[in-house]
Formats: C-alpha cells, structure tokens, sequence
C-alpha cells in the first residue's frame, strides 16, 4: 500500500471515512468474513521468517539487470511494489486457515517469496508423488530464482513452483498441466501490472475454477487512475458476486448463489 503523495494520503482519509466495519454489513457471508477473519487475531509460527524476508528485500542494497530491463532496477523497489505488507499477508493466512483450503493457490508477480512464506501449508503426497499445488509466476527469471532462494533460505514447508511466463496463456498452460485433474483454485494473488487483456484472461480462468470459497486477491488496487477503473469495472462483473475494497487490496468472491455486492470494509 504505496501512499505517495498529497492524494494518496487524501484518498486514503476519504477511503476511512466511506468505509464501514462489519456492524455496516448486512451480507451474511461478508459479515462473517470480517468477524471470523478481518478482524480476527490468529498466531502464525510462520510470520516471523516470512516478515524477516520482507524486510530484508524491502531494505536491500542490490540492483537487478531484469529480463526485459535495460537499466538497473532497485530489489528494495521491485520488493516494495510487488510484496503485499504484513497486515494482508496476516488477512491472506486467516482466510487460507478459517476456510481449511487446500487447492491450488497461484500467484502472479512474484512476492519473493513472502506470501509463500506466510501461507505454508505443508506437503501433501499423492500416490507417492508430491503435489505441486503452490504456483508463483514472474516475468523474470531472476525474480524466480531469487524468489527460490528466499524460500529455501527462510525453509518454507511447501512445494513451491516458480516459473516464467511471457504471457497470461503460459500461466494457463503450466497450471492445468502440473496440478491433479479437477483440481480448484483456492486463491489466486495478483500482485504484477497486468495488461486489460492479461487482466481479464486470467480471470475468466479462474473464475471457472474457484473453490466455493476461493478468493482473488488483488494487490494496488487505488494504485493509480487505470487500477481503480479496472476495480470497478470488477465489481460490475457477474461473474464475481462479492468484491471487497480494502483500500490496499482487493478482494473477489465468485459466490454464484448470492446476490452481487460491492463492500468497502475499513481495515
């Protein structure tokens, strides 16, 4: 949650006082999402590697030569816009362990290895083989293998598989390749600057394979004037019945069985 600026600070005031907290909800099921998780306090063992890694990354001196870069970019600036801080990451684990979800949880854009870090689920085998069921995707190569070298450093308890994508199609492709047929989607976390087409693809994917109570989490959400008119766009889109605006993050639900509500929930 980047508030740069005179307008970011002001939109984020106007955010606080348009929003309300669950007392304003009348949804069940946003209600109990903001009882039961949002405003929940839950312990996790795995939060103090995964915040010594974010903080390291966010604190780093090194420049990295990207794939696609001719300039040097920053890690400390790669990290600060790609990694979600530590009160989403909190909110992302007490969904993933209020809900039990053990589908497959993608990522987009890379987090080096943060939100693996906090969402560990451990490994599950079936019929011998390891479940690959933890998907992290980046445009870099270099981004990848840091984001492999922060999950052994900081020993992250799950099959985590990293892999370049050029576009949303490859995605597409690895996943309904390397996960067990039939499997769901428990949560899809967007952090990386998608085109509107990349957008939009990958979300008609998922919404064709979400869990009953899978989510997408999107990062930036009031970022910029373009991430904010995709945003609600989003929340006129039947195929999403439940988004929550976070400020920060934004949350979808697919929850076909109810009407469609926008929430804006103060966190």
């Amino acid at each position: 949650m980047n508030l740069n600026g005179l307008f970011g600070w002001l939109d984020y005031f106007i955010y606080l006082v348009q929003s309300t907290n669950h007392h304003g909800v009348h949804s069940p099921f946003v209600y109990d999402f903001a009882d039961n998780v949002l405003y929940r306090q839950l312990a996790n063992s795995y939060e103090p590697a995964a915040e010594l890694c974010r903080k390291r990354m966010l604190q780093s001196d090194a420049k990295l030569l990207l794939d696609s870069k001719l300039t040097a970019q920053a890690l400390s600036d790669i990290a600060n816009n790609r990694i979600p801080i530590a009160k989403y990451n909190r909110l992302l684990f007490r969904w993933i362990q209020y809900k039990q979800l053990g589908g497959n949880i993608i990522e987009i854009g890379s987090s080096l290895g943060v939100v693996p870090l906090y969402l560990q689920r451990g490994n599950i085998h079936y019929e011998h083989d390891l479940i690959q069921r933890f998907f992290s995707y980046d445009r870099s190569k270099k981004i990848n293998e840091i984001t492999q070298f922060n999950l052994r450093s900081y020993e992250n308890n799950e099959l985590v598989i990293s892999h370049p994508f050029t576009g949303i199609s490859d995605i597409i492709d690895h996943v309904c390749h390397h996960s067990l047929p039939n499997s769901k989607i428990s949560l899809l976390v967007i952090n990386d600057t998608l085109t509107d087409s990349e957008f939009w693809l990958i979300l008609d994917f998922a919404s064709t394979r979400m869990e009953s109570n899978g989510c997408i989490a999107i990062l930036g959400i009031n970022k910029s004037v373009d991430s904010r008119l995709r945003w609600q766009q989003l929340e006129n889109d039947d195929n999403f019945r439940v988004t929550i605006n976070l400020f920060g993050m934004g949350l979808v639900f697919a929850r076909k069985e109810q009407i469609k509500e926008a929430f804006l929930l103060r966190y």
